[in-house]
């Protein structure tokens, strides 16, 4: 089992169907209206929170199937959570895999997806969550008997950090959930960007000099 923000992602062995089934849990607060929050409202929130008085929070639950045995859980995480998160998966195969939050929403309806709520991301539920090799962190190494997944968040926001242990194998690798959005690409031309920022400043320090001039003109003219 995994805690990520108010997720609760579990995983188990289903005996009847005979597959690994995924279990994802979201709690809310509770409702707020259309208008309730805008750039001129918002919600009234309370500065103190007890357990013991606060009213049960609002569960939505899923269940997805899985073709692998799952060993361990774990999820990315990112220096300002700004990144959309993916959810790690030990398998039995010895692999790790990775699934993308979006596929494990709750939210996920069953029928046909309207389109405020494809304003949202969501997409049509489906029972299989599918295992990509592009999707696969380990790709094709072998990672055995994994107890534990756990991450770290790198200097950018768009990289997590994640170590899967807890058999003879150790796997470190640098995942990025929504790409490298804040990274320049390797084929970046960096010569030119310089030679583009020297000449804008060469060519403000002219006009600075010409309007220099011409001030001095116009005030003895």
């Amino acid at each position: 089992m995994v805690i990520s923000e108010n997720w609760i992602v579990y995983a188990y062995f289903n005996h009847r169907t005979r597959r690994t089934d995924v279990g994802v849990l979201s709690l809310h607060e509770g409702m707020i209206d259309k208008n309730g929050l805008t750039a001129f409202n918002s919600p009234e929130q309370e500065l103190t929170f007890s357990s013991l008085e606060a009213a049960k929070p609002i569960v939505l639950s899923k269940t997805y199937g899985l073709g692998k045995v799952v060993t361990a859980l774990g999820v990315t995480t990112t220096k300002a959570g700004i990144s959309s998160k993916q959810f790690l998966f030990a398998t039995g195969n010895d692999q790790v895999i990775s699934i993308d939050r979006r596929l494990l929403d709750p939210r996920r309806p069953k029928g046909e997806v309207k389109e405020s709520e494809k304003s949202e991301g969501l997409m049509s539920y489906s029972p299989l969550l599918p295992i990509t090799p592009l999707r696969t962190p380990s790709h094709v190494y072998e990672v055995s008997s994994v107890k534990s997944i756990t991450s770290t968040s790198a200097n950018v926001e768009s990289q997590s950090l994640v170590l899967s242990f807890g058999g003879p194998d150790v796997f470190f690798t640098r995942l990025a959930p929504s790409k490298g959005f804040d990274l320049l690409p390797d084929d970046f031309n960096r010569g030119l960007l310089t030679i583009v920022l020297v000449a804008l400043i060469v060519l403000l320090n002219i006009i600075q000099r010409l309007n220099g001039r011409k001030i001095v003109v116009t005030a003895w003219a």
